[in-house]
């Protein structure tokens, strides 16, 4: 097929169907604003979770649960260290443990796909779309109806809806950001790839045609941008950066097709660690969600203070009358609430960009 052709067949892709959107996923309820008109979201990374449970991370994402109440988690990558999985079986039970808290509190939940998840694959032979028809079974997962067209797996759209849910206020995009690719001997981070950007632009526009709008949201994916090293050159941000960004080397050109469509109002991340930071960036938030798994690095031992201002996860709230206008700030294992921030408050007068 010649690139012509190429670019003719997939603007011409079919836009996922719009008229199931009163479903989350496939059977499962849509998501809606509380009857006081706010909903509130968690977002959790890096578990790095192994076939054994990891009693800590378990414990403290249902911690932030309790504290927190969220309507919605997502578990933003590398939810498993692949390489620990030796078999079909020990894939199950590493994720059932990514799945225990969400379900112990039937709180609905999704995941993205982070650089480690698929290291099991040599051992296992059980590809993305496989891995996600087990989380996919369990009861509050939301997962299921994503985009199997498109390279990697999982990559789809969640509307919010308001309390009465006649209409839509928000979105939440989830992106697979993939792993590596081989560069002559060198192995780098992957890329979102060009049909995964074409697809969230019609699906975009479509959502804005058929609902008088742009509907403002929130895009997760694994692997930060090269635009977050952009940022943090440039202007100031809330939070912590203790160590370097880790995106691809190739700029796959998604953050100019968020700037081009004006309806995503931040992007947030896992993969670097220790970093929980938020900022602004040509008015896009850039943020990460730093780390809850002990299997994790920082490796420090699981009674060591520096756990309680390192792990934990980044709450967002949005209420039906502004959605535009979220909450953000980070929860941790100590139960401090830090750096709360509002995207048009607070982000807007100590954030220029």
């Amino acid at each position: 097929m010649n690139r012509r052709s190429f670019v003719a067949t997939t603007l011409a892709a079919p836009v996922a169907a719009l008229g199931a959107q009163l479903e989350s996923a496939p059977g499962r309820p849509a998501l809606r604003c509380s009857a006081g008109g706010h909903f509130r979201l968690l977002s959790i990374s890096d578990l790095h979770y192994h076939p054994a449970p990891d009693p800590q991370g378990i414990a403290l994402t249902e911690q932030l649960i309790e504290i927190e109440k969220p309507d919605f988690v997502v578990v933003n990558g590398d939810c498993l260290s692949g390489r620990q999985s030796k078999s079909v079986a020990e894939l199950r039970s590493a994720i059932g443990n990514v799945a225990t808290a969400m379900e112990k509190h039937k709180i609905p939940w999704a995941v993205t796909f982070g650089n480690h998840d698929q290291e099991h694959f040599e051992a296992t032979n059980v590809d993305k779309h496989a891995v996600l028809e087990m989380y996919m079974s369990y009861p509050h997962n939301l997962n299921g109806g994503y985009a199997r067209e498109l390279y990697g797996a999982g990559t789809k759209y969640i509307l919010i809806w308001n309390a009465e849910g006649t209409k839509p206020v928000y979105c939440i995009w989830l992106i697979d950001s993939n792993d590596y690719f081989t560069d002559g001997k060198n192995r780098p981070y992957d890329w979102i790839h060009a049909d995964q950007i074409q697809w969230y632009t019609r699906n975009s526009i479509a959502l804005e045609k058929q609902y008088g709008g742009k509907i403002p949201g929130l895009m997760f994916f694994h692997i930060p941008l090269p635009e977050f090293h952009e940022m943090i050159n440039s202007v100031g941000i809330i939070g912590v950066r203790h160590e370097n960004e880790c995106p691809s080397p190739v700029n796959s050109g998604m953050f100019s097709a968020l700037l081009d469509r004006g309806d995503v109002r931040g992007v947030y991340c896992g993969h670097d660690h220790v970093n929980n930071y938020v900022g602004r960036w040509r008015g896009i938030e850039l943020g990460y969600d730093g780390v809850i798994g002990y299997n994790a690095y920082p490796r420090l031992d699981p009674n060591d203070p520096g756990h309680l201002h390192i792990r934990g996860g980044r709450v967002f709230e949005i209420r039906d009358q502004q959605p535009a206008s979220h909450r953000t700030w980070m929860r941790f294992k100590s139960g401090a609430k830090n750096w709360e921030a509002d995207s048009e408050g607070i982000m807007k007068s100590r954030l220029s960009s």
